[in-house]
């Protein structure tokens, strides 16, 4: 859609050379801790800033604003249902944080590791390992593609760009480094949606209009969108390990009270821009929303603005899904079954060493691979076959067995309807529905 011209170039050099810097200074004189979980020591705001600065990534942004491109202001809604989820996961968050920094935990497989046995906690982290690299390839390629958008860059350009940047930061300070440029990053993502709200409100309420006359919201719409966001809070990993790394239970409650008040920001003015693109592009690919949506809304002058807003959304999302895999990786498999002693110390070697073999992963797969929208039915239908085991192991004293083949017929369900060709998102989600049944039934059963 554009070049990239030397003023830009410069602020987005400017801006990777910054987050290297971040990655650099957080690896000095840290401990095993810091790199792991941020020596579980957190702010009120690192712990905000990550959470939704990791919740707003590449594929995110263009998954969304191709969603309300498709079906208008209802696709608001899931940034209502993640707001509301954050909410309503506060409780659950503050009795995992009190077990969590007790037992050290690392991941959310941890979870099922100490509740239940090694074989439900293992099932539990192939799961989660699944789901989390098909995040990051959908990351890797969505980033990649909407800065090839933008920039001119092509999409290898792009994608060894910041691929690269990631990379670098993340072996170099960690979790550490995750949290402190995830902070940079939210601050240069809220900075832009000022902006755009500030542009909008300049234009008047006749853009407003236009918004909604053309937005068609159907409640079945809205309440599926709604029901998703409420749900993926309790799925996903990288929200598990920011309450084990919170400094206090505190931080923790008004973390999540904050960040549903930012991610409503952020949502609103991801709408905007996916509005700006349905009323100015009647016959346009949905993928390509967010480029055509910034482009409308930002004068030229201001489009490097946008461009350092994709990169910022590539990074806060990719880091963390690179970090919850090889942390995973470390911990989850050669942590519990490796016949030598675990300590911080070769979990810190492990983890560093997988956060290279992952960056080098997702970028080979995303050069070869770059549809998205298979993969996200997916990872989606996958990660929600943990969520009533979940929410159950926080209720009810709920058997190994019965978690595990709750987990078990959730994956036969999603691997039975990919057979029969019928993977849509609404047939994806319903493998939670699957799992909380076979739970039910299972638990009667293992209960007498």
């Amino acid at each position: 859609m554009g070049t990239l011209s030397t003023g830009n170039l410069i602020m987005l050099i400017t801006y990777a050379l910054i987050c290297v810097g971040i990655g650099l200074w957080s690896s000095r004189r840290q401990k095993e801790e810091d790199y792991l979980i941020a020596g579980r020591n957190m702010s009120l705001y690192g712990f905000m800033a990550s959470v939704v600065a990791s919740y707003i990534g590449g594929a995110a942004i263009v998954a969304y604003t191709a969603f309300v491109y498709q079906f208008g202001l209802a696709a608001m809604m899931v940034f209502v249902g993640t707001a509301i989820g954050f909410l309503v996961f506060i409780p659950y968050a503050l009795k995992l944080r009190k077990i969590s920094y007790e037992k050290k935990f690392y991941t959310l497989s941890d979870w099922f590791y100490f509740n239940y046995d090694k074989k439900t906690g293992l099932l539990s982290a192939l799961i989660l390992f699944v789901v989390y690299f098909g995040m990051l390839l959908n990351q890797f390629i969505a980033g990649s593609s909407i800065l090839h958008s933008i920039s001119g860059w092509s999409y290898e350009t792009a994608l060894i760009f910041s691929s690269l940047i990631i990379t670098i930061y993340l072996m170099a300070g960690g979790f550490r480094s995750v949290i402190k440029t995830d902070m940079f990053q939210y601050f240069v993502l809220l900075v832009l949606f000022i902006l755009i709200g500030y542009l909008l409100m300049h234009e008047g309420e006749s853009r407003a209009v236009d918004f909604y006359q053309k937005s068609n919201m159907k409640f079945s719409d809205a309440v599926s969108f709604i029901f998703f966001g409420v749900f993926i809070i309790f799925q996903s990993a990288e929200y598990w390990q920011r309450v084990y790394a919170a400094k206090n239970k505190k931080v923790i409650k008004q973390g999540f009270i904050g960040s549903s008040v930012l991610v409503l920001i952020t949502g609103l003015a991801l709408t905007f821009i996916g509005m700006a693109a349905r009323t100015g592009n009647a016959d346009l690919d949905a993928n390509h929303a967010i480029a055509y949506g910034l482009s409308d809304m930002l004068p030229t002058p201001m489009l490097g603005f946008g461009l350092i807003l994709i990169f910022a959304a590539i990074m806060s999302s990719a880091d963390t899904i690179i970090f919850v895999l090889a942390s995973s990786l470390a911990e989850d498999y050669f942590g519990h079954f490796s016949k030598k002693e675990k300590t911080p110390k070769r979990l810190m070697k492990q983890t560093r060493i997988f956060i290279l073999l992952f960056g080098i992963g997702g970028f080979a797969l995303a050069w070869f691979f770059r549809d998205i929208i298979e993969v996200l039915k997916f990872i989606t239908g996958l990660g929600f076959t943990i969520i009533p085991g979940i929410i159950g192991s926080f209720h009810w004293k709920i058997s190994s067995r019965a978690i595990f083949i709750s987990f078990l017929s959730g994956l036969i369900y999603i691997f039975v309807i990919i057979l029969l060709g019928v993977l849509r998102i609404e047939a994806a989600v319903a493998s939670i529905l699957v799992a909380a049944i076979a739970l039910t039934i299972a638990h009667q059963f293992t209960k007498k």
